[in-house]
């Protein structure tokens, strides 16, 4: 038997992971602040190094962000990426975004650090940046909102998802718009480290434990409020108190709509899906599965929330949330409650 020595007791420590936000005039403060909150916070709530976040630009030094705030970085050329490091792009306006579009330097590095980086991602419209690189061709990505349409015109190899927070293909990690960073950053620390040390830190930050990326960027009860027109604004609105105070009594029937519109059904429907290119019965689900979610997350059984919400089966309504949000609504509840 082999004579043991006092190094075989000693264990080595963790090794850090480096995340590198890259940078840029005009650039949002906010789509790299709130991520690295989440790593910099879970080193500190694990005692361990953990993490090591570094900021870099193109020629490094002081950057003026679009908020007016400046942070000294490091010169983007002489950070060497390896394979425990995630680099992330983050967003701008369009003028900024499109001179880093532009910018050699930047997309060298977004190449490299895709086939050596750990992950490779961005932030809001920092999605541009990875298309621009090239690295998104052929992949499912994610970005704000506004960008959507134009991302995929401009780079229709791409498939964008756009009832994504965030996409995750492979080592590319794409989010959609500013706080949506932050859910990819705890998804990122729950990959790493799990899903305790992730759920920490979230409660440090008070922010959701986990928003998992295939929800919508927007509440569908907020959708519809703005592209409603002044024609149906009113029934909107009527729609939500009635969800919002539980006061259903029932499922709300299309002819419920109508009689409340003052219309024949038959105009109503024609008029309501020329308006929002769905059938009333599709948005008034959604509608109410949205706040469905919302009594689930505070706490409601399945029987209860499906009573309110005018589902008369439990099963029927199990089955309809899990279509929507992915999850069944105790997991769901588990998740968010």
């Amino acid at each position: 038997m082999a004579e043991m020595t006092t190094y075989d007791y000693i264990l080595p420590m963790k090794q850090s992971r480096r995340l590198v936000f890259i940078t840029y005039p005009g650039a949002f403060l906010l789509d790299f602040a709130g991520p690295s909150a989440v790593f910099t916070t879970a080193s500190r709530l694990s005692a361990e190094p953990l993490y090591e976040v570094t900021v870099a630009a193109p020629g490094g030094g002081q950057i003026v962000h679009g908020c007016g705030t400046s942070v000294v970085t490091v010169d983007l050329s002489t950070v060497q990426i390896g394979p425990r490091d995630t680099v992330i792009v983050i967003g701008a306006r369009a003028k900024a975004l499109g001179v880093v579009m532009r910018d050699r330097a930047v997309l060298e590095a977004v190449v490299a650090s895709s086939e050596t980086a750990e992950r490779c991602g961005s932030v809001c419209s920092g999605a541009f940046v990875l298309a621009a690189a090239g690295v998104l061709n052929g992949r499912c990505a994610a970005t704000h909102w506004e960008g959507q349409e134009q991302l995929a015109a401009h780079f229709p190899q791409i498939s964008v998802d756009a009832d994504a927070l965030y996409v995750i293909d492979g080592r590319l990690w794409t989010s959609a718009g500013v706080t949506t960073g932050i859910d990819m950053a705890l998804a990122m620390l729950e990959c790493d480290h799990g899903r305790e040390l992730k759920s920490r830190v979230a409660r440090q930050l008070v922010v959701y434990s986990h928003r998992p990326g295939h929800q919508s960027q927007f509440s569908d009860l907020l959708v519809a409020q703005v592209e409603a027109d002044e024609r149906f604004g009113g029934l909107i609105e009527w729609l939500s108190q009635r969800l919002l105070n539980q006061s259903l009594n029932g499922s709300v029937r299309v002819a419920d709509m109508a009689a409340f519109m003052a219309m024949s059904e038959r105009s109503f429907y024609r008029q309501f899906v020329a308006m929002f290119a769905q059938t009333p019965g599709k948005l008034y689900e959604r509608l109410r599965l949205s706040v469905a979610k919302d009594l689930i997350e505070a706490g409601a059984s399945t029987k209860q929330t499906a009573s309110k919400i005018g589902f008369r089966s439990e099963t029927a309504f199990r089955s309809a949330f899990r279509t929507r949000f992915g999850v069944p609504p105790g997991l769901h509840r588990r998740m968010h409650g």
